[in-house]
């Protein structure tokens, strides 16, 4: 208590003593035939309570070459196994095969990276077909595999499935349908949804708070139309105009047009124009503003300032330039994209220069299609990293186990794993939740600007929200499920959004980015 005064005005003096004489009155005062009064002793206060900290180990990481020590594992007393069988499924030939090739042979560096005697892989064809995924499932439990590796596409998945359900064998699937996961199947892939969140966030972090998107007219752009809206609100902000692009690239300017309401800005210039007219030459104020706004096209700027591009390849370039041309102040507007961006072409394109991308971090997957260029002689899919993380994976598990274990608790560690596209770790839905990092296209690199999380607790504080061993979530834009735990990193209610199946049946759906 802060002390005013130390002198005691007459009647202050008086109450004051009148206060002493009570206390001493009451202190003599106790229990008949108590002896000299005892000490009041005070409770302490209650100390305050220490605040719940989540702690979380590192991932594990499963990339051997690169590994800095060796980990401390688990005991296994089980009877030792001198054999491992790793079934792989892929489409080793038709028009796919290209991929699958270059996914098996990834595989195989992570065998040989891992350096355990007893694991075998068996390859089996799946022609790309699902009659040909049931006959290489079925191949693969006549062979007792311990394990699947595979397939690329989800009507393959859906096809093998039952077949390795009865046999007990888990999945490790390439697609990116999530109707397809789940019930032992786990997928590893690239999703969408997931790298629109990691940009918005970043975005809207940066002080940005109105969106727009282009978004194509195709499977992969309905998925994110699905989610756009609901990840823009949860971070406050405002989805103020959205346009669906055909494609074909010779009617892209009509949607860029709608969006940038080029039509409305443009008869605005008109109008002012006319007025400065007829003001006539004689006042010097409208012909100098006259001046200025001469060589414009359109008056006032556009309702956003970043604009989503979920686009890649040769229709990314076509759409690129129409945003100048039809008015879209790109000093103004940020433009953001998926990691279709990952492509050495932006760096030509002047109106992408400063645009934002998400996408996994590339530091050692780059090391990675390095070797495997040297090792095969050829550039593969960027999608290649996946078939090393897969079997790196599988090894990693096994690797002080005597006999082969992968069960669900195993496969969900909540802790994740380091791989060569970073972390990474798998929800009792079979969906994957990955760290990205955020990248500035320039002239010559892909700048990182934001690294991605090396750890799914940072700074001590949940990367998303911490999902529990036997998490089953709401429908929400990260995982797409319902159930009545809280989502990932959804807070609203997103039970109304439509659940459809968004996957590309004859072609992957995670095209090299």
């Amino acid at each position: 208590m802060k002390i005013e005064s130390a002198i005691l005005l007459p009647n202050q003096l008086c109450k004051t003593l009148l206060l002493v004489t009570i206390a001493a009155l009451l202190a003599s005062c106790g229990p008949e035939g108590s002896g000299p009064s005892a000490p009041v002793v005070m409770d302490a206060p209650p100390a305050p309570e220490e605040e719940v900290v989540v702690r979380r180990d590192p991932p594990t990481n499963i990339v051997p070459i690169f590994a800095e020590e060796e980990e401390e594992f688990e005991i296994d007393n089980r009877p030792p196994r001198t054999k491992i069988n790793i079934g792989i499924m892929l489409p080793l030939s038709g028009d796919t095969s290209e991929v699958g090739q270059a996914l098996l042979n990834a595989a195989t560096l992570a065998l040989f990276d891992a350096r355990d005697i007893r694991l075998e892989i068996i390859p089996t064809d799946t022609r790309g077909t699902p009659e040909g995924a049931e006959e290489a499932a079925i191949h693969l439990v006549e062979n007792k595999a311990d394990i699947i590796i595979g397939p690329l596409f989800s009507e393959n998945i859906r096809a093998a499935h039952p077949i390795a359900k009865r046999a007990g064998i888990k999945m490790i699937g390439f697609s990116t349908d999530q109707a397809v996961a789940g019930d032992g199947v786990y997928l590893l892939s690239f999703r969408p949804e997931e790298q629109v969140g990691r940009i918005i966030k970043y975005a809207s972090n940066q002080r940005y708070e109105k969106f727009a998107a282009l978004i194509p007219d195709t499977l992969y752009g309905g998925r994110i139309m699905n989610v756009l809206e609901p990840l823009v609100a949860t971070e406050f902000n405002e989805l103020v105009s959205l346009e669906i692009y055909p494609t074909d690239a010779s009617l892209l300017d009509e949607p860029v047009k709608r969006i940038a309401n080029y039509d409305y800005r443009r008869q605005e210039f008109l109008d002012e124009m006319a007025f400065l007219r007829s003001l006539g030459r004689d006042d010097d104020m409208g012909q100098e503003y006259m001046n200025e706004i001469r060589n414009m096209e359109a008056l006032g700027d556009v309702n956003f300032d970043a604009i989503l591009l979920p686009e890649g390849g040769s229709m990314l370039g076509s759409i690129a330039p129409l945003l100048s041309y039809y008015e879209i102040d790109l000093n103004k507007v940020k433009v953001l994209g998926t990691g279709l961006w990952h492509d050495p072409m932006l760096f030509n394109e002047p109106q992408l220069q400063g645009g934002w991308f998400a996408a996994p971090e590339d530091k050692l997957a780059n090391r990675f299609i390095e070797r495997y260029e040297n090792a095969f002689q050829s550039t593969p899919p960027r999608i290649v990293t996946l078939g090393y993380d897969a079997m790196a994976l599988v090894a990693n598990i096994v690797r002080t186990q005597r006999a082969p274990r992968f069960s669900n608790r195993l496969l969900t560690n909540p802790d994740g794993f380091m791989g060569l596209d970073g972390i990474f770790r798998f929800h009792r839905t079979g969906l994957v939740e990955r760290g990205l990092a955020v990248y500035e296209v320039t002239t010559e690199e892909f700048l990182k600007i934001d690294a991605a999380p090396t750890s799914f607790v940072e700074n001590e504080v949940p990367l998303y929200v911490e999902v529990p061993i036997d998490f089953t979530p709401k429908y929400d834009p990260v995982f797409g499920l319902t159930g009545s735990d809280p989502t990932l990193t959804i807070e609203v209610d997103l039970e109304s959004l439509p659940k459809r199946n968004l996957e590309i049946s004859t072609t992957p759906l995670d095209p090299p980015e």
